[in-house]
């Protein structure tokens, strides 16, 4: 859930009462008309970052792995070194709420290519966070969706949300013609009434619909 601020100024009181009013997601998608991001859209933020960001291979590789592994924030700011193998190209997906674990392999060359250039600039450690901030802590959740939202309103004209990512990434395999269970296994779902979701966002189930 999202907060607005809205202040008013009741009469006869010179003090300002700050109400917090809840925005819900699915307000914010109907607003953008969909709830996911396309792959192009997610390249498009990646290259503004790319551009602008103080920290583009971070970011750009927090964006990318978001997206092609399905991960919610919080499974990508917990990532650490110990759950990556860069010799495999291997991902342990250590998942939240409820999900279940998966070890993903890292297909996407641009992802290894700027692991590797990370695993560099950090001293090729072998434990501790992947994504840190200039104070070596590790990046907040709130600082993530903070990133996402001024990159993509920079590269798309309109704010989304980090989930989006995620929701992006079932729907691509959907798009890609990948089974259900497929699709399930790789977000880690343990519920698949959780994935089937992800046909009402794809075209593809009307592909042979034909007047």
């Amino acid at each position: 859930m999202q907060n607005q601020v809205v202040t008013l100024h009741p009469k006869g009181n010179k003090s300002t009462v700050m109400l917090k009013v809840n925005k819900s997601r699915s307000k914010n998608d109907e607003h953008r008309g969909k709830r996911h991001l396309t792959k192009d859209e997610m390249l498009s933020i990646c290259k503004v970052i790319k551009k602008g960001s103080r920290y583009p291979v971070r970011d750009q590789l927090m964006i990318l792995m978001c997206f092609y592994h399905g991960l919610r924030v919080s499974e990508l700011t917990s990532i650490r070194w110990q759950h990556i193998n860069l010799k495999a190209n291997t991902l342990q997906v250590k998942r939240k709420k409820g999900s279940i674990d998966t070890t993903h392999p890292i297909f996407e060359k641009r992802v290894l290519n700027l692991l590797n250039k990370l695993h560099r600039e950090q001293g090729k450690p072998s434990t501790g966070f992947v994504f840190q901030n200039e104070r070596k802590s590790p990046v907040s959740n709130n600082a993530f969706q903070k990133m996402i939202g001024k990159f993509s309103t920079l590269a798309l004209d309109i704010k989304w949300n980090a989930h989006a990512l995620r929701h992006g990434c079932g729907t691509a395999m959907i798009e890609a013609g990948y089974p259900i269970r497929k699709v399930q296994n790789w977000l880690g779902h343990s519920n698949i009434q959780n994935t089937v979701q992800y046909l009402h966002e794809s075209t593809r189930q009307f592909d042979d619909v034909e007047f």
